[in-house]
């Protein structure tokens, strides 16, 4: 049967001066069963209010049809004037091509028809700015669109605070918020005057209203915000999170149910209520229109709920629908909206822009018989970031702009490039970068870089640890660094080199990164020190198709991991003729098809105490899943001072370059300072510089020096996977 569009019987929009009001708690469920992944059914005799909550959509509009076979099917038993469905928030942005192609249309037009009768904001609606989600998205939407913690310029909320259905006779209110840490995971510019609350606090606020009103019967939070882990306990993630602990504690014990979002994690938990020896459910439905989180409130006469049960249902085949749903125009309408967005994206997208060596991909995590269990884990390097953040460097630098590296943002790259013909499409670019972002250079010292890289582990703008507690960030090639993640927060950078040369404290460097990141996105606020930022005027998937196109040899995978975990650095100078032994891992990229490295060997270039110049072995060391431990012995008989050590992992070449204090006897004589550039395997190419070929791009140091060093010396040099050790005067700081 076709769905009456569910008539919404309060809402309201409120000014940030709004006081609260007493509030009288409703009385919660005993217990809350979690059923996961079964559909549940209606108990015979018992009021019932079916919820469907969807999260993190994000136009996976070719999934369109099963879920909405889904989402209908779990209806069907209550029918759907005793169900009511709502996103979490995410419905549109870092959306699939099909949909981003067409600005997220066919996504919005897809859960219309499906029949959501509410939509919570996420961070992703704002990604084009507050306007556009005010203006454009909201009013596609046949629902009520919610954000009680979204404050205009002028006091006023654009949005809905809250959204109240009568279902089953019950009238059910939905209060939405959106995650507070939005305006560092969008473009600031596009949220210029806008303010994000406190989410838990907003809908507080909107709970003790509506329950001194009497507006409302039951309360139901939908917080695109979330807990950071899927398959452990609550009392796990609550310890995880800060924010999570929040929404799990700290929200109203007027609401009934919590749904969250945003961390991508699927939960059912039955939750104790604080100050109660009642229980409520808490629950996420994971990602891309891979399950529903169905709850379902049992009410008594005085619509006070008694029971809960919480399920999260995975999608289902649209073809293994009960018959009454198969046959439901709405699904058919459905497949004609994909349909027809697949022509139109594959018309604009069929274009061939390049070629592709072998799969190019984001990071994934892996079970033990290597499943793969995450297809995007961000805490780890990938192929595919390097490769987009290389090509970065490259475009702008081929501008004639001074430039000395690229990062980019994980989150960023929302899809892979998967060799299936060696075929590359404008299609697969855009997939890969869906957000339109502009290239801007910032210019900063090195101690800001050093902070940039130290906020991969991540903090908001008040200390609290997101959802995602750490961000890998992709790198172009020939930036280098080491870190300990066991120093202290602030600490754990322990060395960065630039080409062979060590980044310093008071030096300058011009970095390449999208607009949202050079803005200080996801947290990266270190980039709001830099002295200047400048944008280039070029869009990131221009620049990416342009750069594809001018790979002659087609595009290949960066197997070469630009950044270890050295742990082991001894407290005092290692003494000439002794051993220090560094924990050495995380030397291997994350993505398919990584080479999985092998062999850690040390070779030393040293001078002794004559002046003469060799090349020494100092170590070797199996590695196994990407770890090893590395015994250096100090050659003996040279001067006391700062050594640079370069590490290389075969076969992959993956190196870095770890500064180390050696102290050595002294037989009074001064031998000349060799220069202070490591030589570095011949892996990776200068950038494009402004200057002239003999220019650095941002030091100003003659590449002449730079990459070939004391040239007799270092001509006799063969690196071949090793450890080179080198006098020299500066250390990063």
């Amino acid at each position: 049967m076709t769905k009456t569009r569910r008539t919404v019987i309060g809402g309201a929009t409120a000014t940030i001066a709004g006081c609260a009001l007493a509030a009288t708690a409703f009385v919660s469920p005993t217990a809350a069963a979690v059923l996961t992944p079964n559909i549940i059914e209606p108990t015979p005799g018992e009021t019932q209010l079916n919820l469907i909550g969807i999260n993190d959509f994000h136009g996976r509009i070719l999934d369109g049809e099963d879920y909405a076979a889904t989402v209908l099917t779990a209806q069907q038993g209550f029918t759907e004037a005793n169900s009511l469905v709502f996103t979490v928030g995410d419905h549109v942005g870092a959306s699939i091509f099909e949909s981003s192609i067409l600005n997220d249309e066919p996504a919005i037009n897809i859960l219309n028809e499906m029949g959501v009768d509410a939509f919570t904001q996420g961070n992703h609606e704002f990604d084009k700015g507050a306007a556009d989600a005010i203006d454009r998205i909201a009013p596609l939407t046949d629902g009520p669109d919610l954000a009680a913690n979204f404050v205009g310029p002028d006091g006023t909320k654009p949005f809905d605070e809250y959204a109240i259905f009568e279902v089953n006779g019950v009238n059910v209110a939905i209060i939405g918020a959106v995650t507070q840490e939005t305006p560092a995971l969008v473009s600031p510019d596009g949220i210029a005057g806008y303010t994000f609350t406190d989410p838990v606090e907003a809908v507080n606020e909107v709970a003790d209203r509506l329950t001194a009103s009497g507006e409302a019967d039951v309360i139901v939070a939908s917080y695109h915000e979330g807990a950071p882990f899927s398959n452990v306990s609550l009392e796990e993630n609550v310890a995880a999170s800060n924010v999570f602990n929040d929404i799990v504690n700290g929200t109203s014990p007027a609401v009934s149910a919590i749904y969250t979002a945003h961390s991508h994690r699927t939960y059912a938990y039955d939750a104790p209520i604080p100050g109660s020896e009642q229980t409520r459910p808490v629950v996420q439905g994971g990602e891309y229109a891979g399950n529903i989180a169905q709850v379902v409130l049992t009410v008594d006469a005085e619509n006070t709920v008694t029971a809960a049960d919480s399920s999260i249902v995975p999608t289902m085949d649209a073809a293994d629908a009960p018959a009454e749903v198969a046959v439901d125009p709405r699904l058919a309408n459905i497949r004609a909206i994909i349909d027809q967005a697949v022509a139109d994206a594959d018309e604009a997208g069929s274009v061939q822009i390049g070629t592709l060596t072998d799969d190019v991909t984001r990071a994934k995590v892996y079970d033990e018989t290597g499943a793969i269990t995450v297809e995007d884990d961000r805490a780890n390097a990938s192929s595919l970031g390097d490769v987009v953040a290389t090509s970065m460097l490259e475009s702008v630098g081929g501008t004639g702009r001074a430039v000395d590296l690229a990062v980019m943002n994980p989150g960023g790259l929302r899809a892979d490039l998967i060799n299936d013909d060696g075929v590359l499409t404008y299609k697969d670019a855009a997939t890969v970068l869906p957000f339109a972002n502009n290239l801007s250079v910032a210019t900063v010292a090195g101690d800001t870089l050093k902070q940039i890289l130290e906020q991969q582990w991540q903090t908001d703008a008040e200390g609290n640890v997101p959802s995602r507690p750490y961000l890998q960030l992709g790198i172009s090639d020939g930036f280098t660094y080491t870190y300990d993640a066991s120093r202290p927060e602030g600490d754990r950078i322990t060395g960065m080199y630039l080409f062979g040369e060590a980044v310093t404290a008071e030096g300058t460097y011009n970095v390449v990164a999208p607009t949202f990141l050079a803005a200080g996105g996801d947290n990266f606020r270190a980039f709001t020190n830099a002295s200047e930022v400048a944008d280039t005027g070029l869009i990131d998937l221009d620049a990416f198709v342009s750069w594809i196109q001018s790979q002659e040899d087609g595009v290949a995978p960066n197997q070469q991991r630009n950044s270890f975990e050295v742990a082991g650095f001894p407290s005092e100078p290692i003494a000439c003729g002794d051993s220090a032994t560094f924990q050495v891992s995380k030397t291997d990229m994350g993505s398919l098809g990584a080479i999985q490295n092998t062999e850690l060997t040390a070779t030393a270039y040293v001078e002794d105490q004559a002046g003469e110049a060799t090349t020494v072995e100092v170590g070797t060391a199996t590695v196994t899943d990407g770890a090893a431990e590395l015994v250096v012995t100090i050659p003996a008989d040279f001067l006391t001072d700062t050594f640079e050590i370069v590490l290389e992992a075969q076969p992959s070449g993956s190196y870095v370059i770890l500064p180390i204090e050696v102290t050595c006897d002294d037989d009074g004589g001064v031998v000349p300072s060799p220069t202070e550039t490591v030589d570095v395997p011949d892996t990776t190419t200068p950038p494009p510089a402004a200057g002239g070929d003999d220019d650095l791009a941002a030091t100003g140091e003659d590449s002449n020096v730079m990459f070939f060093g004391i040239a007799a010396a270092l001509a006799a040099l063969v690196l071949g996977g090793t450890l080179l050790l080198v006098r020299r005067r500066a250390m990063v700081e």
